[in-house]
């Protein structure tokens, strides 16, 4: 009996380990104040940690990153490491010649040039967001259209934030992984997304919750924070399903939150003409209201956004 009880002892001890892995910020914030059960929380904490015992975070964007958090940091040292990863130099290149950062037509020639003009603060972000994206490495027709989806949703988001005026990098990194939690689970198979492609937008992260007690928005937020990830990118990861807890926080979280959805369900219009489009919705909610976007300026930007997916999809192709 004793050696029962220990065991027993071991696995609450275990349990509530797990359990403290969970950030109660990143949970669902659904409009009922719904909170982490110990369940729920312990089998997520248990998926987080599984995957990030099987993908560390690679090993040249953890060091770029650091050097590109001290003060002194150098633009000689970061092109060296990223020069190490010759796809994620060849994918920050591409980036930095890109539309979005362009200055004047001029291109960079080299990765040292690319750092220089994106700065330390952006080339932090993106390293972060595409290593991480390296890690989602899954395979099939799903896999693909999710990456895509991503991509898509990272370029709107840059565009949208320009237009309403708020910081666009964190929004392109967060709209790049805003799905990574759904990657992750294509990759288990713990989920048959195969037979969900007919579901409803908001109907998926239903039944991930049914059958997994956490869903794939909430995954991801968690994974990135284990990651490394700076805020606020966890939290418009993790909140993109359950915008409840950014409304009524207010700030900027809510105004970010809301172009990344706009930018969601805008990608999805693209992706799938011949369906309703959702977007229009939110232009009478909340997102509306905090990200200032009316149907009319949504249409009038329409081609600008078409392209800027299109750019962003054939730099991740």
């Amino acid at each position: 009996d004793g050696g029962c009880e220990g065991e027993a002892m071991d696995l609450h001890a275990e349990e509530d380990d797990l359990f403290e892995g969970i950030d109660e910020d990143l949970w669902f914030g659904l409009d009922d104040g719904e909170s982490a059960d110990q369940a729920a929380a312990s089998s997520l904490a248990a998926e987080v940690a599984r995957i990030t015992g099987l993908k560390p975070f690679p090993a040249v964007a953890r060091r770029i990153v650091a050097e590109l958090s001290v003060e002194d940091w150098s633009t000689h040292r970061v092109a060296t490491m990223m020069e190490s990863d010759p796809s994620l130099a060849a994918t920050l290149l591409k980036i930095a010649n890109s539309t979005f950062y362009a200055a004047n037509g001029r291109t960079s020639q080299d990765v040292r040039e690319a750092v220089v003009k994106l700065g330390g603060q952006r080339v932090r972000e993106l390293v972060m967001g595409l290593a991480t994206l390296q890690l989602l490495n899954g395979r099939g027709r799903l896999a693909r259209r999710c990456r895509d989806h991503c991509a898509g949703t990272a370029a709107i988001s840059r565009v949208l934030a320009g237009v309403v005026g708020i910081p666009p990098g964190s929004l392109f990194v967060a709209g790049l992984l805003h799905d990574a939690g759904r990657m992750l689970l294509m990759e288990s198979g713990e989920i048959e997304y195969a037979k969900l492609e007919s579901r409803g937008k908001d109907e998926v992260p239903l039944i991930e919750r049914e059958t997994l007690g956490f869903d794939h928005a909430v995954l991801g937020g968690h994974v990135l924070k284990a990651w490394g990830m700076m805020e606020p990118v966890p939290k418009l990861v993790a909140w993109h399903h359950h915008p409840a807890r950014a409304w009524s926080g207010g700030g900027e979280v809510a105004t970010q939150l809301a172009v990344l959805r706009f930018a969601d369900h805008i990608c999805d219009a693209m992706e799938n003409p011949e369906q309703d489009p959702t977007w229009r919705e939110l232009t009478e909610g909340p997102e509306g209201e905090w990200a200032g976007l009316s149907e009319h300026r949504v249409t009038t930007l329409w081609r600008m956004l078409e392209g800027a997916r299109a750019e962003t999809l054939a730099i991740f192709a």
